[in-house]
């Protein structure tokens, strides 16, 4: 961006610049990272002068920065950039910090709209700079002290962002990258992301035909096909009869409303930014449910309670609309229409405890059901300075921290505490995985809520024939269908338990003659609920096998004329093992039984 001159005294010395460029320097990754995305910052600027800079932030695996540019960034861009680059880090430039007013940071900034918006809204006298060579950003640091220390580097993607997240200012194009200390450390980097693009979700999600998006649609809003329909199905089915098994009662309410019940709520308040609202044809207010409390917090008020009623267990498989920036919508771990599974728990104050333990319960068993273990707990606190954020009652938010608090330690939990992570209305238990990139999601929480109850009067005749108000848990046990699909296909790269795959077995006969058998064992397979599909197209059995194998199907049974012979199948598995001779009873008892089990 602004260019000027900086003298910088040489030493006599021979020995001073390699002393400065090998001397130990602690710094962390991400001013390395933060540094390194000033350096691509200078680079396309000298490439592209007219080029307009927004901001460049060290981020949770690297760095970006968003460029004002006419034209999307090329993959043949991303090299000329990472070329010039090269040749910056090779000057061994310093980086060096300034600060002037706020007048003359303005001149400094002239010609860079982005940056003069960003330096009006700051109240500090003094503004910080950093240069290195003839470049020059406005950044509060820190940053590393040599051009030098970045060892190995690599841009990875480009993407488009709307400036500051809004979708009415411009749309900006981004370059996200990495770097590092060391050569070895970024091969290490680039292999493990090499593997990861394998499992990545969305990647097999089309592979593998589970589910689609189409720009005329909108992105982040995935079109399921049979295939995915199928898991989602499976997973939705289990969940409601484990849930009812456990006394949960099943809701079905609207997907639009109008505005009103989220004012009640205090959503409209703490939440509009992410819902979907509009005007209706009656010119009321309506929205998008993002959420199932409010509904049933109504059907819970439709009749007095006795305390003999509680607790009340409300489940709802709902279909919910959440805003999120184009930015952060990824495949089916983040999307504008996901399923989520709900319940809300009303329950007198004695009975939260316990209730909350049974939630926890149910968690462990669906998760190591699914073989996803590999999940962390996170104690999502309210933060006390953040009036507009929260509900604004100190006394009941120590409590219930103190409440949670106290049953994450009883059960000997793992967590980790973060202080303004909680709902508006209460703090939160956050189950969280990571995908196979590291990057860190909720799967789902559970939340203790002392707000809603009352904004919805809500309430119960106790023992002593007293109006008193419940507690509510608001939870769920499998989370955001869309999200947990999406956590299943990258850890299982797309090779789901048989309980679980799309199609458990396929059927491949060696030609024509075999047909009538095949058939007979097609439709005892189907008589058994099993997921069946056939091949008999007139090719070679091995390549059957082959796409039989890609599509990652459990079990391929091969029939020729051996088979009809004998009345047995030959059973040959995703891996590639091969039993010949099997009686087709003897395969029927086994699968069902892993079935049954949900054998991972």
């Amino acid at each position: 961006m602004v260019k000027k001159e900086v003298k910088v005294v040489k030493k006599k010395s021979k020995e001073a610049k390699p002393e400065v460029q090998n001397a130990p320097k602690v710094f962390s990754k991400e001013q390395l990272w933060h540094s390194t995305s000033h350096i691509m910052a200078d680079a396309v600027k000298r490439i592209w002068p007219d080029v307009k800079l927004a901001i460049g932030p060290a981020i949770e695996d690297g760095f970006y920065y968003d460029f004002d540019k006419k034209t999307a960034f090329t993959e043949d861009d991303l090299r000329k950039t990472e070329n010039e680059m090269q040749k910056i880090i090779d000057s061994n430039l310093k980086f060096i910090r300034s600060e002037t007013d706020k007048k003359q940071a303005g001149k400094l900034l002239k010609g860079e709209p982005y940056k003069l918006e960003l330096l009006n809204e700051l109240e500090d006298k003094k503004i910080s700079f950093y240069q290195h060579g003839n470049f020059m950003d406005m950044c509060a640091g820190p940053h590393i002290d040599y051009t030098k220390r970045i060892k190995a580097f690599k841009l990875l993607q480009t993407s488009t962002a709307y400036w500051r997240g809004d979708s009415k200012r411009p749309v900006l194009q981004r370059i996200y990258g990495i770097s590092f200390t060391s050569k070895p450390e970024m091969e290490a980097f680039l292999k493990m992301r090499e593997e990861a693009e394998k499992r990545d979700h969305a990647k097999l999600g089309r592979e593998l035909d589970l589910f689609i998006t189409h720009p005329a649609v909108g992105k982040g809003l995935p079109l399921f096909t049979p295939k995915g329909a199928t898991v989602k199905r499976i997973l939705q089915r289990w969940i409601e009869d484990e849930e009812i098994k456990r006394g949960y009662q099943y809701t079905s309410t609207p997907v639009i409303s109008k505005t009103d019940i989220y004012k009640l709520s205090g959503h409209l308040d703490h939440y509009k930014d992410k819902m979907f609202t509009f005007l209706g044809h009656e010119k009321d207010n309506l929205a998008l449910r993002p959420m199932t409390c409010p509904f049933q917090f109504l059907i819970y008020n439709s009749k007095q309670r006795s305390y003999r009623d509680l607790p009340i267990k409300y489940a709802e498989t709902s279909p919910l609309f959440r805003y999120e920036k184009s930015g952060e919508l990824h495949g089916l771990i983040r999307a504008w229409q996901f399923t989520l599974a709900d319940a809300h728990i009303i329950c007198a104050p004695s009975q939260l405890e316990s209730e909350f333990e049974e939630v926890l319960k149910l968690i462990e068993y669906i998760m190591t059901t699914l073989g996803l273990t590999e999940y962390f707990y996170k104690f999502s606190k309210w933060d006390p300075n953040n009036k507009g954020k929260y509900i604004d009652n100190p006394k009941a938010w120590e409590s219930s921290q103190k409440i949670l608090k106290k049953i994450l330690d009883k059960n000997k939990l793992k967590y980790e505490e973060v202080e303004g992570d909680a709902a508006f209305y209460g703090p939160k238990l956050d189950i969280q995985m990571k995908n196979v990139y590291g990057k860190e999601d909720t799967i789902f929480t559970v939340q203790i809520d002392f707000a809603l109850p009352e904004r919805f009067d809500m309430s119960y005749i106790d023992e002593k024939n007293n109006k008193v108000r419940p507690m509510v848990i608001h939870r769920s046990s499998i989370g955001c269908y869309e999200r947990t699909m999406a956590m299943l296909i990258e850890k299982y790269a797309g090779a789901f338990p048989v309980w679980l795959a799309p199609v458990q077995v396929k059927v491949l006969n060696m030609s024509d003659d075999n047909m009538k058998y095949t058939e007979k064992i097609v439709e005892m397979l189907k008589e058994k609920g099993i997921r069946v599909e056939t091949d008999y197209k007139a090719e070679t059995i091995q390549n059957k096998v082959r796409i039989a194998q890609l599509e990652k199907v459990p079990y391929m049974l091969v029939i020729g004329k051996k088979e009809e012979e004998a009345k047995t199948i030959a059973v040959r598995t995703r891996d590639g093992k091969v039993k010949y001779g099997v009686k087709s009873e003897d395969f029927l008892k086994q699968i069902l039984e892993e079935i049954e089990k949900k054998t991972n």
